[in-house]
């Protein structure tokens, strides 16, 4: 079987294929909810008897990275059928796709969430960020500080443009955030009652200019006693005084017991704001997956944190172009990589240069796992320092 693209006439079935591959039934109206962000020429499928039975697609958008904004491949709605597993076809789809990321030459890296953590690694992929699931036990949650802010309650799609307004003003400053250009706000405040879990409509808390939280509330008694939970699907605030007035209001909502958040920044600061900061219990998790398909595009797009020069020995058996030597330098300006004969200093393959790539992962951290070889000693500290960002990245969207 050949790879091959769809047309816009089989984007519904492409979209039923992935649930399918997902053992996932959902109302005909969220397939074509879902169809509406797909873009069938970025769409590979492979077919048997002429039914899709193994796909992947790309969504256009741009990633912050350190110091920039960047093209990124959003890589998504990669699902094989129960029925042909086992027989190479995501090998064989992820394999074109590189390379047709590469031809194409739109995006020099690609990002994806992964549903099982062990799949994407051997086609390239490095952990690039984290994410924390969060469980705040309200009653114990009193505020070191709560400013008086008024705080602005609306329908999620009254408040799109204060929502964008505050998103705009901190996406360019965090490394993994993503544009919401065209329909991508609507996708985000998409709430069908099918996958609330029995959760009221999401609502948006709103400070104008510099704040807001999107929620949900599930309501509950024990004992005769409310226990009701808050369901925060995102926060965001442009100021230290905006956030702690977001928070106050989330955690002061009557009638609940607890907040929780699945996709929070590992740097959140909640727990430093609360007076008793174990009423924060925090699991992380990986979030962001990201591959390098050019590797001088984008080590070049990136900024540095202090001047460095290395020569990375780099290894990746997908993508051959961007296999070999590579001289690198950063003078504190502008970002200089291209090929060379020169002795490495360190050793590595693909993927641990798309972990360490938002400044999340740090090569270090790599190195002592042993997937990176500091062949000159020395040489790894300052790289490793260098390719740091001041925030931990955060992408608080699955796509």
């Amino acid at each position: 079987m050949v790879p091959a693209r769809i047309t816009a006439e089989e984007v519904t079935a492409f979209v039923e294929s992935v649930f399918d591959a997902f053992h996932t039934v959902v109302p005909p109206e969220e397939i074509e909810h879902r169809g509406q962000n797909i873009e069938p020429e970025r769409t590979l499928v492979l077919r048997d008897g002429g039914r899709i039975v193994a796909a992947t697609g790309i969504f256009t958008r741009e990633i912050t990275v350190p110091g920039a904004v960047a093209p990124m491949a959003g890589v998504t709605m990669v699902g094989v059928q129960p029925t042909h597993r086992r027989r190479g076809m995501l090998t064989t789809l992820m394999h074109r796709q590189l390379a047709d990321i590469h031809e194409e030459g739109r995006e020099a890296i690609a990002t994806l969430w992964a549903s099982e953590s062990a799949i994407y690694g051997r086609f390239g992929y490095g952990m690039a960020s984290m994410v924390a699931e969060l469980e705040v036990s309200t009653p114990e949650a009193a505020l070191r500080r709560a400013p008086d802010l008024q705080v602005e309650l609306h329908e999620p799609d009254q408040a799109m443009d204060a929502m964008r307004a505050v998103h705009e003003q901190v996406r360019p400053t965090l490394p993994g955030m993503l544009d919401r250009h065209g329909r991508w706000w609507t996708t985000r405040i998409h709430d069908p009652e099918w996958d609330r879990e029995g959760a009221q409509p999401l609502r948006a808390a709103v400070i104008p200019g510099a704040a807001y939280a999107l929620f949900a509330i599930k309501t509950g008694y024990e004992s005769g006693r409310p226990s009701g939970q808050v369901r925060v699907r995102e926060v965001l605030s442009t100021d230290p005084d905006a956030h702690a007035a977001i928070w106050s209001f989330l955690l002061g909502l009557d009638l609940t017991r607890q907040v929780v958040w699945d996709l929070a920044p590992v740097d959140e600061p909640l727990p430093h704001m609360l007076g008793e900061a174990r009423a924060v219990r925090t699991l992380v998790t990986d979030g962001l997956w990201l591959r390098i398909v050019d590797l001088p595009r984008a080590l070049q797009k990136r900024t540095y944190g202090e001047p460095f020069e290395v020569v990375f020995e780099v290894t990746d058996g997908i993508c051959p172009w961007n296999a070999g030597r590579w001289a690198m330098r950063w003078d504190g300006t502008e970002a200089a990589c291209a090929r060379t004969q020169r002795p490495a200093a360190l050793e590595l393959s693909i993927a641990e240069l798309g972990a360490a790539y938002l400044g999340g992962t740090t090569l270090d951290a790599l190195a002592r796992a042993g997937r990176v070889d500091d062949l000159r000693s020395g040489a790894l500290g300052p790289v490793s320092r260098s390719f740091m960002s001041d925030r931990a990245p955060w992408c608080p969207e699955i796509f």
